[in-house]
């Protein structure tokens, strides 16, 4: 698929067919993923797959009771091995931390359009508790879970997008 067409098909996909995601097509994700940029060239981000039903459950609860996450067959939790950033960037690692992630998480999404799948994005989640579901060590911080699966319904969705004069300029602000 053609870079422009992968970018206008990405879209937050909240509805999944009970159909599993391959390895091969997780690899294959996992591999653009780590060909983001990170601060320092550190890559500090870290990959989580949960596919555990049970585990699964713990998470949407833990993001505001979003259970229609339950629906997607993989989550990915994005998170970032942040003591590596804090030795070198002090103070400025956790802004680093979640703009690594991001890229990461962004790359994750297009790679899964490309390969006939949809994602979304949940930010929101209590990182304590995430953090004990998936054992993850203090220094691992968890970022951006990214739900994983075939879209239930693939009928066209109109995204709306600020027209781009009213968000660009030139040289300075205004």
């Amino acid at each position: 698929m053609d870079l422009d067409e992968v970018i206008k098909k990405r879209a937050s996909i909240r509805k999944y067919l009970p159909k599993l995601v391959s390895l091969d097509k997780i690899a294959s994700i996992l591999d653009a993923a780590r060909t983001a940029p990170s601060s320092g060239d550190l890559q500090d981000f870290r990959f989580v797959i949960v596919t555990d039903k049970n585990a699964k459950n713990q998470l949407a609860e833990a993001s505001l009771r979003q259970f229609w996450m339950n629906s997607a067959p993989v989550f990915i939790v994005i998170c970032s091995e942040i003591s590596r950033l804090e030795s070198y960037y002090k103070e400025r690692a956790k802004e680093y931390s979640l703009q690594n992630s991001t890229a990461a998480a962004m790359l994750v999404s297009l790679k899964a359009v490309d390969l006939g799948l949809g994602t979304c994005w949940v930010s929101v989640f209590d990182e304590n508790i995430v953090s004990r579901v998936l054992s993850l060590r203090e220094n691992i911080k968890p970022q951006i879970i990214l739900t994983l699966g075939y879209e239930e319904d693939k009928q066209k969705k109109k995204l709306s997008r600020t027209p781009l004069n009213r968000i660009t300029f030139f040289n300075k602000y205004g």
